[in-house]
Parts: C-alpha cells; structure tokens; sequence
C-alpha cells in the first residue's frame, strides 16, 4: 500500500478564490488570460456584505458570495530527497503542499451592466 504525504502550513497559505460565472471571459490579446495576474477586480459592496461587485473593463457584474458545500484544497506535488538525500526518482518521495483552502465562491449569474451606460445615455442624439 502506498501512502501520499500532505505538508500543511497555515503561515504560508496564498489567497485564492473561486469564481462561477455564466458564460466565458474572453480577451483581445494573443495568450489569452492564461498567466494574467489582474484581468479584474472583485470588490465587497458593504461591511460583511455577501454581495460582490467584479469590474472587467468597461462590464460591471453584480454576485454573491456562496459557502462551498465541502471546501476544495489547492495542492502543489513536489519530490522530496530521500532517506539518503539524493534527489534521483528512485530514492524521492512525493509531497503534496496544502497551498490554500478554499471554503467560498464568487457567483456571477446575471449579464454583465456596461459602465457606461449612464454617460453614453447623457450624448444629444444625431
């Protein structure tokens, strides 16, 4: 029987959220959002608030924050040395780091409003 190692440290945990949203996020630019740091921001509209707004350029979207039926764990696999502290895959072991737990989702379920909606509303018609 084998036997998987988890290493848990609540110090080095990152911050992570989970986002459900109804259809997709689409960008003009050639790798797409894959390795973006900030495509949006996600914003509590009050003190304890379970309401969320989520600005992705000029689209405002209006959610809510959900608890998760059962929390999700991300986890990073890394080969720890062996008993003998080489590093060759015969003697390592494998380890699994809890870097974050995840306990609520952000839920967008409405289309998104276009910001500027109120000044385009205020142009004189042609």
């Amino acid at each position: 029987m084998s036997q998987i190692r988890i290493s848990y440290n609540k110090q080095s945990q990152k911050e992570f959220c989970l986002l459900e949203a109804q259809g997709s996020l689409e960008t003009d630019q050639q790798g797409g959002l894959r390795g973006q740091q900030r495509f949006a921001e996600i914003r509590r509209t009050g003190n304890g608030s379970k309401d969320v707004v989520m600005v992705v350029g000029i689209h405002r979207l209006p959610g809510t924050v959900v608890p998760l039926a059962k929390p999700l764990a991300v986890l990073r696999k890394r080969h720890s040395p062996g008993p003998d502290g080489s590093s060759n895959s015969h003697n390592s072991s494998i380890v699994y780091d809890i870097e974050a737990i995840i306990k609520e989702k952000f839920l967008f379920k409405v289309r998104p409003d276009v910001i500027l909606q109120s000044e385009i509303s205020r142009l004189p018609s042609v």
